[in-house]
């Protein structure tokens, strides 16, 4: 379902650029070079298996490198459809659960979901429309 500006869900902020990659030490190796980095990083559970995790946080932004270890998780599927790159692209919101019911009233669907680290977080099924995947965060109250 197309939607214009004024029937627009809500006002989201980017938070972070998730891009999968082959190799976390490479990769971070070289975005270290040009100034970007450095990936303090950690191996977790995900759906469907475990994933290396890297962050540089800059600002309000975080760039987040995905490195599937095992199983078969939506970033192992994406790295063997679509190679190394932009996964998703994250967004702040306060309440995820009504946000999510909104943009389900778009027809946006939820390819997978969690909580890490006290964040809860959605996949949204939006790679047809523009070629990644867009994720809402709702983090822990502070």
């Amino acid at each position: 379902m197309e939607t214009t500006s004024s029937e627009k869900v809500t006002d989201y902020k980017i938070s972070q650029l998730g891009i999968v990659v082959k190799d976390m030490e490479k990769t971070a190796k070289f975005l270290e070079k040009l100034g970007i980095g450095p990936f303090p990083t950690i191996e977790t559970e995900v759906p469907g298996g475990k994933v290396k995790i890297g962050i540089y946080q800059q600002g309000d932004l975080q760039i987040e490198l995905i490195q599937p270890l095992e199983g078969d998780t939506i970033h192992s599927k994406w790295l063997k459809q679509k190679g190394e790159g932009l996964h998703h692209v994250s967004y702040h919101c306060k309440d995820i659960e009504k946000e999510l019911k909104n943009l389900e009233k778009i027809g946006v669907k939820i390819l997978d979901r969690g909580e890490i680290f006290g964040v809860k977080w959605a996949y949204l099924d939006t790679q047809e429309k523009c070629g990644f995947i867009l994720e809402l965060g709702q983090w822990p109250e502070e």
